[in-house]
């Protein structure tokens, strides 16, 4: 018996799963951020070790096969490999993962993925057919967290000045940054640098101050969400027709919990497109991945 490796890195964590022969989950364990866009490949690798070590501690199985996702862009997977004995490996889409992630088998209709960053994916019939986004937080990733607390700390500082109405967002990023005057947000973002994974670990905090009913993280919240959705709508549009049955995996820890996040995307989404279903995740995304790397395994060695 040997177990089957899902390996994910996102722009905030690295997952690490461990998986039997019959699917069933043996360990799991987490890393830093592994977006080659955001960190170096030391950073990368030292996600990576971080998940395997933490995952395969006390695994004894030789290693059968890999699953591996990454997003923004490619990795080094030669070291990892070897590190685990040079197994067959699998490369696993995003979207394909976000579908897998909700417990389908087949990668059928819209995946869109809002977690650091964010990205749409349409599939027909387990074929990758169109993609929007995915652009980095410089050129896009639009609905993402980076995204959604940028946005928030924006109207903060507004609100700060007077710009804008009061609002809860300003204590929360008080909190959260550790800065009683806001203007000493300057020196933190512009000369030290805030990191890309830290800025986008405020979106829960503006989900928790929108649900205490304060009404500009609220719009923060639709507003984003919305354009997230038109670009989701965008993306169907070139292969669904209006009225056609679809599912939407909606992945991503922007839509990990009910909010005004997830309601004013599905809300926007079925405007255009009524009769789409919705599905969130049941795993981990390096589940995911790791059940897509044990289907090719057993596809290849029958």
């Amino acid at each position: 018996m040997g177990v089957i490796i899902g390996l994910e890195g996102g722009g905030t964590k690295t997952g690490c799963a461990v998986l039997d022969e019959r699917g069933n989950l043996l360990a799991y364990a987490e890393g830093g951020p592994a977006n080659l866009n955001f960190v170096s490949e030391e950073q990368q690798r030292e996600s990576f070790r971080q998940a395997l070590e933490g995952a395969l501690g006390g695994i004894v199985q030789p290693v059968l096969a890999l699953g591996h996702c990454v997003a923004g862009t490619v990795a080094n997977w030669g070291w990892v490999l070897e590190r685990l004995g040079n197994p067959k490996a699998y490369p696993v889409e995003e979207g394909r993962m976000a579908f897998v992630s909700t417990g389908l088998d087949e990668a059928h209709g819209i995946a869109v993925i809002a977690g650091t960053g964010s990205l749409v994916s349409a599939f027909i019939k387990d074929e990758l057919v169109h993609q929007v986004g995915g652009w980095g937080a410089l050129l896009g990733d639009e609905g993402s967290a980076y995204d959604v607390a940028l946005s928030a700390i924006r109207v903060a500082v507004r609100s700060w000045d007077g710009r804008e109405f009061p609002t809860r967002l300003v204590n929360a990023v008080q909190d959260y940054f550790e800065v009683e005057d806001l203007r000493h947000l300057i020196p933190l973002f512009y000369q030290k640098g805030v990191p890309r994974h830290v800025v986008a670990g405020f979106a829960p905090k503006v989900i928790e101050v929108a649900q205490q009913r304060d009404w500009l993280a609220v719009r923060v919240l639709e507003g984003r969400a919305t354009l997230l959705a038109r670009d989701a709508c965008a993306c169907a549009q070139k292969v669904f027709s209006p009225l056609e049955e679809f599912p939407v995996a909606l992945t991503g820890g922007m839509f990990r919990k009910p909010s005004p996040y997830r309601r004013a995307f599905e809300r926007e989404f079925r405007r255009r497109f009524p009769n789409a279903t919705f599905r969130t995740p049941q795993m981990q995304p390096a589940v995911a991945t790791a059940r897509v790397a044990l289907r090719r395994w057993k596809r290849d060695t029958e």
